[in-house]
């Protein structure tokens, strides 16, 4: 019957564990869990990467114009 939720296994007594597991708690290297209404992709581009071309340009545009000229 679906209204019924007894189970065999109710009489027996709990499993202990004396000892916590961390490994049952701590996920290394898994994808983090992300909320619902979070639309962006999960591989979204790394724009550091563009952020920091961006803004060492000029310094290396001006040391080489200026290694031309000496």
């Amino acid at each position: 019957m679906p209204g019924c939720r007894s189970t065999i296994s109710a009489n027996l007594p709990p499993i202990r564990r004396d000892r916590v597991e961390l490994s049952r708690y701590v996920r290394l290297r898994a994808v983090p869990p992300r909320p619902a209404n979070e639309n962006r992709r999960s591989s979204a581009p790394k724009l550091w990467h563009w952020a920091l071309a961006i803004g060492t340009a000029p310094t290396i545009g001006i040391a080489l114009a200026l290694s031309i000229l000496i």
